[in-house]
């Protein structure tokens, strides 16, 4: 009879913790990185310049929650990947964020992490507005955008 009692109570102890460990996890998860994520990469067709993949991932910010990525789209000027992409805001308030580009090879590294700056940028209320950018060295070949409300330093 004790030893179904230490294992029933050890039994418990080990869920509560499980619980513990999914709940902290979940919580560190929410608080990582706040805002949106755009991503798209190119092909150099011939003649054709195709976009392969196009994903947007929108984390938990309710500063953000009504601008949106409608688009992203890839393509080739001269050998530098150009980057496209279009912004909304849904609401009738203005919205004051940051952006930054990141570029990366076809291995998935990053190229020139440091030279990569947030700007700021406001969105008036009902407005959409495009932004492009180059890349810095021919072999980019996939471009992620990432959005943050504007830091009040």
């Amino acid at each position: 009879m004790p030893d179904r009692t230490i294992r029933k109570t050890m039994d418990v102890r080990s869920s509560r913790l499980w619980i513990a460990v999914g709940l902290m996890t979940v919580t560190l998860a929410g608080c990582s990185t706040a805002g949106i994520e755009g991503s798209a990469s190119a092909v150099s067709g011939q003649g054709d310049q195709t976009v392969a993949k196009n994903q947007i991932t929108r984390n938990n910010d309710l500063k953000l929650g009504n601008l949106h990525i409608t688009d992203l789209k890839a393509d080739f000027t001269g050998s530098l990947l150009r980057a496209h992409v279009s912004l909304l805001n849904r609401d009738n308030d203005t919205l004051h964020f940051q952006y930054r580009f990141s570029w990366f090879d076809e291995n998935g590294r990053e190229i020139d992490s440091d030279t990569d700056a947030w700007t700021p940028l406001i969105i008036y209320g009902n407005e959409s507005r495009a932004l492009q950018a180059i890349a810095p060295a021919p072999d980019a070949k996939e471009f992620k955008i990432k959005i943050r409300k504007l830091s009040t330093n």
